[in-house]
């Protein structure tokens, strides 16, 4: 069964881009979402396996924030993608559901080792935990 992403993401080519990627490498796209709210509601109806979230959102919620909720919800790993390298920024991201940082370009081969390895991980921490 394929695994399910949510984009979280404001820059429409961006999506495109991201949404031709997470089919080539066989996951299922369930959804685009340019709002930490919006994404929120996302995962309420159908909960991704990973979320690829960009940390500066349009909104009243950013991405750093949004990540935040959806671990306090529904524990999904995240996966940030920024072309923000500025330290606070970082750190300011790095948070229990943070599970990777893609910067922007982002390539084909490191989107599919980065999402393997949240995925792995994720599963981990939560065997762990159990």
């Amino acid at each position: 069964m394929a695994k399910k992403i949510l984009i979280v993401e404001d820059d429409k080519m961006l999506c495109t881009i991201f949404e031709m990627f997470i089919t080539q490498l066989n996951y299922e796209l369930i959804g685009i979402s340019q709002t930490g709210k919006e994404a929120i509601d996302i995962c309420k109806v159908n909960k991704p396996d990973v979320i690829l979230m960009d940390i500066h959102l349009e909104g009243d919620l950013n991405g750093i924030e949004t990540s935040k909720k959806i671990h306090e919800l529904f524990n999904i790993p995240i996966i940030f993608v920024t072309s923000d390298i500025e330290e606070l920024t970082i750190q300011s991201a790095t948070y229990k559901n943070t599970y990777g940082f893609l910067m922007k370009p982002v390539y084909k081969s490191t989107l599919g080792v980065t999402v393997e390895f949240a995925l792995a991980k994720h599963k981990f921490d939560n065997e762990k935990s159990h």
